[in-house]
């Protein structure tokens, strides 16, 4: 018995960056688009300016099922990395990767920062390896 089986999947990723601009409080803002049966794998928010509200700024990642399927509340207050929580849901159909800002205090005039999303499509490879 063998589990080696051709089709088995590669990893791909996507990657968005952002600015303040871009994440209104409280909107679920459309990011990134992943291809019908993708399965997020991994991932992360990089800050690259930190978001400069007076006590908090965080930001959720998921899809139109779940706010935050893949990230919850992360913190963007600071420069640095979130990384992203993979859950093994298999996407059915086109889905659209959200990025939900949140903060308390004073509103932030400052940040910047990226989404990478990994995943992969199970049964396309890149390579065959003998």
């Amino acid at each position: 018995m063998s589990l080696l089986k051709a089709g088995a999947g590669k990893v791909e990723f996507k990657e968005v960056e952002f600015d303040i601009a871009d994440l209104p409080v409280g909107v679920a803002v459309d990011a990134i688009a992943l291809p019908n049966g993708a399965e997020v794998i991994g991932g992360a928010v990089v800050i690259t300016t930190a978001f400069d509200s007076a006590t908090t700024d965080t930001l959720s990642v998921g899809d139109a099922g779940a706010a935050n399927r893949y990230l919850n509340a992360g913190n963007i207050h600071a420069t640095g990395r979130v990384a992203l929580v993979p859950t093994g849901y298999r996407n059915v159909g086109r889905t659209v990767i959200t990025l939900t800002r949140a903060l308390t205090g004073t509103a932030a005039e400052a940040g910047a920062g990226r989404v990478r999303v990994e995943f992969i499509l199970p049964g396309r490879d890149c390579a065959v390896y003998d």
